[in-house]
């Protein structure tokens, strides 16, 4: 075995496609809930966001980063002392409001297509569609 290329053979695209859907569904539920046209009136706070959209407390700032970290919201501060805004392209394509906006295709994903692809093994199994 030629250990040479060994250590260039890493886990990270396997990772990357098989936790994708995490993204995906993080996106696509920012989106159903009408996050980035909440926030094309201007920067929030946490709880402002929570108190207009009617989300709980358990997950909330976990959510909230996760799309700074996807890069789709920008944020200032930590936790009660942070402050959300969209970032640029979640500006122009993702906010319900613009002509640019994509949000009416993301939404038919999550609400028409994504339990498709969630049943793609039984239906590969049985030929049938859930």
């Amino acid at each position: 075995m030629d250990h040479t290329n060994e250590s260039l053979v890493t886990p990270s695209k396997i990772m990357q496609i098989g936790m994708g859907f995490w993204a995906s569904k993080t996106l696509l539920t920012a989106v159903n809930l009408g996050l980035f046209t909440l926030l094309s009136e201007g920067s929030m706070s946490g709880r402002d966001i929570q108190r207009r959209l009617g989300l709980h407390d358990r997950s909330l700032y976990d959510f909230l980063d996760t799309l700074v970290t996807l890069g789709f919201l920008e944020r200032t501060g930590i936790k009660e002392n942070s402050s959300y805004s969209n970032a640029p392209d979640s500006d122009l394509f993702l906010d319900k409001n613009q002509p640019s906006s994509m949000g009416g295709i993301i939404e038919m994903a999550k609400n028409r297509l994504y339990h498709f692809w969630n049943d793609l093994e039984d239906s590969l199994k049985t030929g049938k569609h859930q």
